[in-house]
């Protein structure tokens, strides 16, 4: 009985901390996303990636913070003498959902910043080549010979390109999805969310 309890604990010490990481990188990326109108279940993500995306919020300094106040209270009530599991069991409990939600606003946080860097312009450049016609077309090249093209998020089958406005390219801009067939299967104008409230760029 004792090893199979033992067995169960350690399967939990493996699986948690990748959960954590998982959902990390999940909501970051459909925090990033979702400032574009984008709705991250439609995409096509794979667990890799997700995990990947992690790497940025996993990086905050109040992501660090935290775990080192959690890691130095677990070990100054153990020092203490607490060696109950039924006071351990909830500890863990209160952390794993406290760290769900420090999670969540450090990744969305993140996420804000990435999407300015696209308003800005500070994002990589990229180009598809576009195989349909149409008005949608014509923008796009124009937009895209006047160096306004700039990636949101690259998929293995689709691209998210913001072409920012030449007016006000750090508020305005018109987003593209362009198929791995080369066709712009949508479109949409885009306005910065906080548009009304602060400027990002200078004057």
């Amino acid at each position: 009985m004792g090893g199979v309890k033992i067995a169960f604990l350690e399967a939990i010490a493996a699986v948690v901390p990748v959960a954590l990481v998982y959902f990390s990188g999940w909501a970051y990326l459909s925090s990033y996303v979702g400032v574009f109108g984008i709705d991250a279940t439609q995409l096509d993500v794979g667990f890799p990636t997700v995990l990947v995306y992690a790497f940025r919020p996993l990086q905050s300094w109040s992501l660090l913070v935290f775990a080192i106040i959690v890691v130095s209270l677990a070990a100054l009530v153990y020092k203490l003498g607490v060696r109950s599991q039924l006071f351990w069991w909830p500890y863990i409990v209160v952390f794993l959902v406290s760290a769900l939600f420090v999670i969540s606003y450090v990744a969305k946080e993140s996420a804000n910043e990435m999407a300015e860097n696209v308003w800005r312009g500070q994002k990589v450049q990229a180009f598809a080549n576009i195989s349909s016609g149409g008005p949608s077309e014509d923008q796009y090249k124009l937009c895209q010979n006047d160096l306004r093209l700039h990636q949101i998020i690259g998929l293995a089958n689709r691209l998210f390109l913001l072409c920012r406005s030449a007016l006000t390219p750090c508020d305005r801009g018109v987003m593209y999805v362009v198929n791995d067939d080369g066709r712009i299967i949508y479109t949409a104008n885009e306005i910065r969310r906080d548009v009304n409230g602060r400027q990002i760029c200078p004057d």
